[in-house]
């Protein structure tokens, strides 16, 4: 399953490294919000230990209630795909993205939703160059063009 997001080359290349870093982290990122076991990763190795997290109409700060936020997402979902489709960068610190989420809920229907999403993050570096999210808001778009 591959997580490839694909950026602006002339803009991704002038922020270099900075941006290679985010693009993989950002992809590594989605893969483990794919993977209902990896609930202390999510928490551990994505966001600092005072990050600040924003999710439709709900927030997160800090490791435990990140961490406790991250279970709740897998509540009523037994599956879930994230597809990010590009990267915008807003300096070497900071980015936006979107792209499309597929869910399977739980349930004897095992109902299938697809939302588009958009995210802003907001970087810090550690000494070796490696990105941990500080910000991570996350816009949903719950009602798709099909419904309409």
């Amino acid at each position: 399953m591959s997580y490839k997001i694909s950026t602006t080359p002339s803009i991704h290349h002038s922020l270099d490294p900075k941006a290679s870093a985010m693009t993989n982290f950002m992809e590594s990122f989605y893969a483990t919000s794919d993977d209902p076991a990896a609930h202390e990763k999510y928490a551990t190795e994505y966001f600092t230990d005072d990050a600040t997290l924003i999710m439709g109409g709900k927030g997160a700060k800090g490791f435990e209630e990140i961490l406790a936020f991250r279970k709740s997402l897998w509540t009523s979902v037994s599956s879930r795909r994230h597809m990010a489709v590009k990267i915008f960068f807003g300096g070497d610190d900071d980015l936006m993205l979107f792209g499309i989420v597929n869910y399977v809920m739980k349930g004897a229907s095992a109902k299938e939703v697809q939302i588009d999403w958009s995210a802003r993050a907001q970087f810090v570096f550690d000494e070796a160059g490696r990105p941990k999210m500080k910000y991570y808001q996350v816009y949903l778009m719950w009602v798709s063009f099909r419904m309409c």
